[in-house]
């Protein structure tokens, strides 16, 4: 049985996996330690995006945009 990597891009940086077991609403709980911005973004399942061999399936966190006064 094949299963797919799962990867997340957060900005520039490509995380691996770090739950691989876990679904997408715990794997971003687990990287919003890391990564607090994510606190405020959400993805879903049909957001993978799979590589040219079918054998990664990569997530996009979208970011809020960094709000400034001026």
């Amino acid at each position: 049985m094949n299963t797919l990597t799962r990867k997340f891009k957060i900005g520039a940086a490509i995380i691996n996996d770090p739950s691989p077991q876990a679904d997408l609403d715990e794997v971003q709980r687990i990287l919003t330690q890391q990564f607090p911005m994510l606190r405020h973004t959400r993805i879903y399942i049909e957001d993978g995006v799979l590589n040219d061999t079918a054998t990664e399936i990569t997530y996009d966190f979208p970011l809020v945009p960094v709000k400034v006064k001026g």
